[in-house]
């Protein structure tokens, strides 16, 4: 019995991934999916591409039916980016052009940027400083090296 590598490394990455890393992971599927549809239609070669487009399709559709609406704007506005991504692919694939799909490959580029920011656990492991001697006052903390920005650009 002969076993694929990759699938078996892939599948063990998504079960044991956090919810934000499965969507990374289906992010970076779209995209090498939609990419290999350009790639598949500038190499003249239709099938290729309709089978690649069908893989990108489906993983932004995935994508779009494991949004929970109710959770507010964030969630709508994403059904709303997905379903224009469907439909460019859609478009690109029916037409062989790739012009589409190289558009929804940069907006799932974007989004990735922000979804691995999310997927990225948090460093809590922060030195602390040592203790004051007993008997002493410790001192002010040194904040010559920070700074602070407020925006109230929305």
């Amino acid at each position: 019995m002969t076993y694929d590598q990759t699938a078996l490394y892939r599948a063990a990455q998504v079960t044991t991934s956090s919810p934000a890393s499965q969507v990374v992971l289906l992010y970076e599927g779209a995209i090498r999916f939609a990419s290999l549809s350009v790639v598949r239609i500038e190499a003249r070669d239709p099938q290729g591409a309709h089978q690649a487009s069908l893989r990108a399709q489906a993983i932004v559709a995935a994508l779009r039916e494991s949004l929970n609406l109710s959770t507010g704007e964030v969630a709508n506005r994403l059904d709303g980016l997905y379903a224009f991504m469907l439909q460019r692919l859609v478009a690109g694939n029916l037409a062989k052009d790739p012009a589409p799909a190289r558009e929804v490959i940069g907006l799932l580029r974007e989004l990735l940027v922000a979804w691995r920011v999310v997927a990225t656990p948090a460093r809590t492991t922060v030195p602390l400083p040592a203790p004051a001697p007993a008997g002493t006052r410790p001192s002010a903390p040194d904040r010559s090296g920070l700074r602070v920005g407020v925006s109230g650009a929305a």
